[in-house]
C-alpha cells in the first residue's frame, strides 16, 4: 500500500496522473473521517489503573487508622486488625483519602459510636502522607506495559489526562517511584521540601510528556474540585476542558465503578475498565464500562479500533 500512495504522490508532483490517483483521493478521504472519529485523549484514574498502588493503599490506611484511633485513647481490644480493615476498605474506598478514611472508621464503629466520639478527620488524615511516604517504596509497582503503553499513545499523538481522587503529592510519589529511571532525577521529586506540591506536579507532568512525547498531558486531582471527586463528571470536565477536546473525542480507563460512572456523567461514550485494580469485569461492565481489559497492552488495540 505505502508503495502504491508513492507513486500516486510521485505522479502528481510530476503533474501527471496516474490510474491509481482517484483511488488515492478516494483513501484519503477515508482516512480523513477515521481520524475525525478517532480517540483524541485518553482520560485516565491513576491508582490502581496506571500504577499499582492496591498495597500501598490497603495497608497506608490501615496503619493510619489504627495509629489516629491508639492515640485517640481507643482500647487495644476495639481496634480492628488488618484482615478487618481491609474488608471493610474494599467495600468503601473511592473518591479522596480523606473521604475514605473518615467513611470506613465511621464504619467500623457503627455500633460503638462513642469511640470516635470527637475524632477530628483532617487531623486523622494528616498522618496518612508520611506514612505512605515511608511504605511507598516498597508497595508501589509499575502496573506491566506501563511505560509501553504510554509510548504508544504518545506516538498516535492522543493527549492523556490523569484524573484522580489524589492529591499531587499522591501523583508525583507514586508515579515518580512506579517509573523510576525512566523519569530520571523526577523519580525522587516527591522528596523536595523546597516547593510546593502543584509545583512539582506541574514539573513532573512536562517531564512525562518529553519522555512519552505525549502531545498535552494534564492532571486533575482532589486539589482542583475539592469534595466534587468522582463519580461527580467535574474532574472528567475539567481534563476535557485543558486538553481541547469533546466527550466525543474522549476515552476514560478506570479500574474502579466511580471511574466509569464519572465518565458516563461527562458524557464520555467510550469507557474502558481495567481488571487489575479493585473492581472485576462484571462490576465494571454493570457499572457501565463499555470494554473491559485485564492489562494495559490491550488498550491501543482498543484505541486503534474505535
Amino acid at each position: 500500500m505505502a508503495q502504491l500512495v508513492a507513486r500516486a504522490v510521485w505522479d502528481r508532483k510530476a503533474g501527471g496522473s496516474s490510474p491509481l490517483t482517484p483511488t488515492i483521493d478516494l483513501l484519503g478521504i477515508f482516512c480523513s473521517y477515521i481520524y475525525m472519529s478517532a480517540v483524541e485523549a485518553v482520560i485516565s484514574d491513576a491508582d490502581g489503573t496506571l500504577v499499582d498502588t492496591v498495597l500501598l493503599i490497603r495497608h497506608g490506611h490501615y496503619e493510619t487508622a489504627t495509629t489516629f484511633l491508639a492515640q485517640h485513647g481507643v482500647p487495644s481490644e476495639e481496634i480492628p486488625d488488618y484482615e478487618e480493615y481491609e474488608t471493610l476498605l474494599n467495600k468503601i474506598v473511592g473518591g479522596s483519602a480523606r473521604q475514605t478514611l473518615e467513611r470506613t472508621v465511621k464504619a467500623i464503629y457503627e455500633d460503638k459510636t462513642h469511640h470516635i466520639e470527637g475524632v477530628d478527620y483532617d487531623e486523622l488524615n494528616k498522618l496518612l502522607d508520611p506514612i505512605q511516604d515511608r511504605l511507598a517504596p516498597e508497595y508501589v509497582k509499575s502496573f506491566p506495559g506501563l511505560a509501553d503503553t504510554l509510548t504508544q499513545i504518545g506516538s498516535l499523538g492522543i493527549k492523556v489526562a490523569i484524573f484522580s481522587s489524589g492529591t499531587p503529592h499522591h501523583i508525583v510519589r507514586n508515579f515518580g517511584i512506579a517509573l523510576g529511571d525512566k523519569v530520571g532525577d523526577y523519580a525522587a521529586l516527591y522528596r523536595d521540601k523546597t516547593i510546593n506540591d502543584q509545583a512539582k506536579l506541574s514539573l513532573f507532568s512536562r517531564r512525562l510528556e518529553e519522555v512519552f512525547h505525549i502531545p498535552k498531558l494534564t492532571v486533575v486531582t482532589c486539589d482542583d474540585v475539592g469534595e466534587r471527586t468522582k463519580p461527580d463528571p467535574l474532574t472528567a470536565q475539567i481534563a476535557m476542558e485543558r486538553l481541547g477536546v469533546q466527550p466525543s473525542e474522549s476515552l476514560v480507563l478506570g479500574d474502579h465503578v466511580y471511574d466509569i460512572q464519572a465518565g458516563i456523567n461527562a458524557g464520555v461514550s467510550r469507557r474502558v475498565g481495567i481488571t487489575h485494580g479493585f473492581d472485576d469485569a462484571a462490576v465494571l461492565r454493570e457499572a457501565g464500562a463499555t470494554d473491559v481489559i485485564d492489562e494495559l497492552s490491550k488498550l491501543i488495540g482498543l484505541i486503534t479500533k474505535y
